[in-house]
C-alpha cells in the first residue's frame, strides 16, 4: 500500500509537468485557432460552441487545445492569462500520443480493474487533460457521458484521475446517485454534412433538479469511475487553485456499434485502442 501511495504521488507530479511540456511543444499563439470550450445550454449547442468547429471534429487523435470562456481579452483578443491557465482542456489522444499519459490509461491498474468489471474487449476512444484553472475554470453543465459517445447499447465508462484535491471551493464533480439507471434521452451527433455537431433529444427530467446531486471531493491521485448514463456536473473554480484532472473513456467494445454519428471517428492513427 506504501509503494502503491507512492507511485500515485509520483504519477500525479510527472503527468503535470507533463502536461506543460506539452503546451511548450505543441500550442503556437500566433497560429492556433482560439477555440474556446462551451458547455451545451438548454437541448442544443451555442452557435459560437466548440462542437460546432472543424478544428473539434477533427481533433479525435491528435493534441488539440480548447481555452476558457473569457482566456482572451475582449479589447485586443490576446491571452488575458497564462497560456498555462487559459487552456480549459488538451484532447483527445493523450492516451496514445504522450507515454506519460499512454502508461496511464493502458496500464495494468487500469487493464485489471476492467478484467474486475467483466469488460470483454475494453476499448479506448478518448482521453483529456482538464485544467479548471483558479479562478477562471468554468462551469461543467449537468450531463450523462453516453449523451457524446455513442456505444450502440453496450457499457462506458469514464474514468477520471484528480491531479489537484478537488474541493467544492475548486469545482469537484456533483452527481445524481441512481441516475446510471436512466438511459441518456440527449444525444449529440455529427450533422449530415459532417460540418459541425447538433443535439438531438431532450435532457433527463432530473437534470436541473439542485437537491438531487451529492458532492464528490476526492484527494489527488485517486480514481473515480463514472457509468456512462450517472448524471454529473461541476461548477466554476471560485478558488486561488487549480483542480487539473487527467479523463479518459473506455467502452466494451464485444458487441458495440459505433455509428457515424458519433463526432469522435476513428482514423488510420490508432487512436481506438483495445487494451486486450
Amino acid at each position: 500500500k506504501q509503494w502503491y501511495q507512492r507511485r500515485l504521488a509520483i504519477t500525479v507530479g510527472l503527468l503535470k509537468q507533463t502536461i506543460k511540456d506539452v503546451i511548450d511543444q505543441h500550442l503556437d499563439l500566433e497560429t492556433h485557432p482560439k477555440t474556446m470550450f462551451t458547455t451545451y445550454q438548454a437541448n442544443k449547442a451555442k452557435p459560437d460552441t466548440h462542437m460546432m468547429t472543424d478544428y473539434f471534429l477533427k481533433s479525435g487523435d491528435g493534441i488539440n487545445f480548447f481555452f476558457e470562456e473569457g482566456a482572451f481579452s475582449k479589447e485586443t483578443n490576446e491571452l488575458a492569462y497564462s497560456k498555462y491557465d487559459a487552456v480549459n482542456k488538451i484532447g483527445h489522444a493523450l492516451h496514445t500520443d504522450v507515454p506519460e499519459f499512454k502508461e496511464v490509461a493502458q496500464g495494468d491498474g487500469i487493464k485489471n480493474i476492467c478484467k474486475a468489471l467483466g469488460i470483454k474487449k475494453p476499448t479506448l476512444p478518448q482521453s483529456m487533460y482538464i485544467f479548471k484553472s483558479g479562478g477562471l475554470g468554468g462551469p461543467v453543465t449537468p450531463h450523462k457521458d453516453n449523451s457524446f459517445l455513442h456505444t450502440g447499447g453496450t457499457r462506458l465508462l469514464g474514468l477520471w484521475i484528480p491531479l489537484d484535491d478537488a474541493t467544492t471551493d475548486n469545482g469537484c464533480l456533483w452527481f445524481i446517485p441512481g441516475s446510471h439507471r436512466e438511459p441518456a434521452t440527449l444525444f449529440m451527433n455529427r450533422n449530415e454534412t459532417n460540418t459541425a455537431c447538433v443535439f438531438v433529444g431532450e435532457k433527463n427530467a432530473n437534470y436541473e433538479e439542485d437537491d438531487k446531486y451529492v458532492v464528490a471531493e476526492v484527494k489527488r491521485g485517486s480514481l473515480v469511475l463514472l457509468d456512462g448514463d450517472v448524471v454529473h456536473k461541476s461548477y466554476s473554480n471560485t478558488s486561488d487553485k487549480p483542480r487539473n484532472a487527467f479523463t479518459f473513456h473506455l467502452y466494451e467494445g464485444e458487441g458495440a456499434d459505433w455509428g457515424a454519428t458519433n463526432w469522435n471517428q476513428p482514423t488510420d492513427k490508432g487512436t481506438f485502442v483495445e487494451l486486450y
